[in-house]
């Protein structure tokens, strides 16, 4: 089977929970993602995420482009862990209806971001969430 490890491919973005907006949109575009994992800027401890979504409905809302990313991050981050199987991130999304979760290590300490894009552009990783379902369907879950 295939974990989560095996495909986190881009280094993580994170942004502090007292930055803008503004940064945080900019941030996106310069690194070209649609999520920003966000921190304490105490002790840099994961503190939510904010999504390209959320900055919409700021700027959908009129609020201010100078609004603190802790005012609109969601809190309530979905994560899995780097040694879970790939099969857990897609259930994980698919459960919560996102496209991103952050992966954590054993310590919960956040070392990456998986996108839904990430899944679907391997076929091998399509190969490991097939497994992972069958395994379930046939095996029961765990």
């Amino acid at each position: 089977m295939m974990n989560v490890s095996h495909i986190l491919t881009r280094s993580m973005v994170t942004i502090t929970s007292d930055k803008t907006i503004l940064a945080a949109a900019g941030l996106m575009v310069k690194n070209n993602i649609g999520l920003l994992v966000v921190t304490d800027p105490r002790d840099g401890k994961l503190a939510g995420v904010i999504s390209e979504r959320d900055i919409i409905r700021v700027i959908a809302s009129g609020r201010a482009l100078t609004t603190s990313v802790n005012e609109v991050c969601s809190k309530g981050v979905v994560t899995v862990r780097a040694n879970s199987e790939v099969g857990e991130a897609a259930k994980a999304m698919n459960k919560h209806g996102i496209r991103h979760v952050v992966v954590v290590d054993e310590n919960a300490n956040a070392v990456g971001v998986i996108s839904m894009r990430d899944l679907v552009g391997e076929r091998a990783t399509l190969t490991a969430i097939l497994q992972s379902t069958e395994k379930e369907i046939f095996h029961g879950a765990d």
